[in-house]
């Protein structure tokens, strides 16, 4: 009796595991990847829809959208107080904050671009640009010395980053510590640490700043959160010009390991999320496929990163086994990457929309979609928007699944049905409400229906990404490369 009731456990748990993965192996930590991922739990909050704006002088997206995170849009540490030691201008952050307010979305911050008065090495070492030194580790990182401006009277190491923490905390909170109430509300350690570009320190340097970020902050707001760097999660293979490895799996373990020394964890696990390498891949593969990609040896090497699913269940791995277990998962940076890679509009409209829904899926707390301006620009990056022809057909879409998804709950996760090839996922909402999302991956560059799709006979209606609501007729619909949602007779307006 006790053996069958252990075997009946043990299909009740199964069958509340969200997300089978692919049994492939998935680059240098294959071994640690686990074959489920787990979902959500509840229904999806506007926060879980992210959004970069690159220029303050952009109109606000007509899409709805629930968090804005500030980077690439002047408001690094450099931009801030970049004209030396606790000289601040503040007035681009003010401009930004005011927009959130105004349009009532939450706001995080990650920490970036080292002023080149505070830094240990030249300008031109970071190599993207010869004038920045964006990527230094600060010049007083291991060294004591006297603080200055807001820790005035402390000798500590790492003054300088310590008081640019603390003066932005003052700036743009309220009231008494450890209750103050801010403007913003999330805190991110660095931008990419494992991308030489943007860092040049070492894992050990990284946890230190890291911990001293989450301290200052969790000392003056409690309900703030706090997230660890934000991991680019499409490099593998590489190692760094200081001889850490640049893949992500690497880099995020060995920080990890590092901050053990250090303590106050952050409370989220941040990660970059595009599907492919930035260069050398036209079209770029989609988030849980790799057909029509022209990755070598059919999608299955280096140079093709793991579906967006396995990620996901990487870095809940990861984070589980170095000290943060069950720590939320927020994707703060990610998309097609650039549009020279996938310039078809109809692809790109498939692109956004299997990128949320997965993701929602696989239980993502945040996905910030990088970025909102330069559609149709070869060199710009996921644009679903420009100044000239306004928002595209895979902006709208963004706005769509936004509709679909929040308030809704995953009642069954997304999964390929029969032969791989067609993913689905369910939804429920109080009320009685029923949703079916739907999609044929076998095709995911071509245009219009791919296939005969039978529908059961509780769904009645659906609704595609351009925001047409059709009838189901003669219980068959066409599907494609882009979902579309099925919905039960008693269906509320999403």
């Amino acid at each position: 009796m006790k053996k069958f009731l252990f075997l009946a456990l043990a299909v009740v748990v199964v069958g509340f595991v969200w997300l089978r993965l692919s049994s492939r192996p998935a680059d240098h930590m294959a071994e640690a990847t686990p074959a489920l991922a787990t979902g959500p739990v509840g229904p999806i909050p506007r926060e879980f829809f992210g959004m970069h704006i690159n220029r303050i002088t952009t109109p606000w997206p007509s899409v709805p959208f629930g968090s804005l995170r500030m980077l690439g849009n002047e408001t690094t540490w450099r931009h801030l107080e970049g004209k030396g030691r606790n000289q601040y201008d503040w007035t681009p952050l003010d401009r930004w904050l005011a927009a959130a307010r105004e349009h009532d979305v939450s706001v995080m911050y990650t920490f970036a671009n080292t002023p080149q008065w505070a830094a240990a090495e030249k300008p031109g070492a970071c190599g993207r640009r010869d004038d920045t030194t964006d990527c230094s580790v600060p010049k007083d990182l291991s060294a004591n010395a006297a603080c200055e401006g807001p820790l005035a009277g402390t000798t500590t190491s790492g003054c300088m980053y310590k008081e640019f923490v603390t003066s932005l905390m003052d700036h743009v909170c309220t009231g008494d510590a450890p209750n103050k109430k801010c403007q913003i509300s999330a805190y991110s350690c660095w931008n990419e640490p494992n991308l030489d570009g943007f860092w040049h320190g070492t894992y050990a340097q990284s946890a230190q700043m890291c911990s001293d970020m989450v301290k200052i902050v969790k000392e003056k707001c409690q309900d703030c959160l706090t997230l660890t760097p934000d991991v680019s999660a499409a490099t593998s293979g590489d190692t760094k010009a200081n001889g850490d490895s640049r893949s992500y799996d690497e880099w995020f373990t060995h920080f990890l390991e590092a901050y053990k020394k250090f303590g106050n964890y952050p409370d989220v696990v941040a990660f970059h999320l595009y599907v492919a390498r930035t260069y050398g891949l036209n079209p770029v593969p989609f988030p849980e496929t790799y057909g029509g990609s022209d990755c070598p040896n059919g999608g299955r090497s280096d140079a093709c990163p793991a579906t967006i699913p396995e990620r996901v269940a990487q870095f809940r791995n990861m984070a589980d086994k170095g000290g943060m277990s069950g720590a939320p998962l927020w994707n703060t940076e990610g998309g097609w990457g650039t549009n020279q890679g996938l310039m078809d509009k109809d692809a790109q409209t498939a692109f956004v929309a299997r990128w949320l829904i997965l993701q929602a899926s696989s239980g993502v707390s945040r996905a910030f979609w990088y970025m909102w301006e330069y559609a149709g620009e070869p060199r710009g990056w996921g644009g679903l928007w420009n100044d000239h022809s306004g928002i595209s057909p895979a902006g709208i879409a963004y706005g769509e699944v936004y509709k679909w998804l929040v308030g809704a709950t995953f009642t069954k996760p997304c999964a390929a049905e029969a032969q791989g090839k067609i993913w689905s996922c369910e939804l429920s909402r109080p009320g009685g409400y029923q949703g079916l999302l739907v999609w044929d991956t076998s095709r995911s560059y071509d245009r219009g229906d791919t296939a005969k799709y039978s529908v059961a006979n509780r769904f009645n209606t659906y609704r595609d990404l351009s925001g047409q609501k059709k009838s189901v007729q003669a219980g068959t619909v066409g599907i494609g490369p882009k979902p579309i949602l099925l919905e039960s007779a008693t269906a509320p307006n999403p």
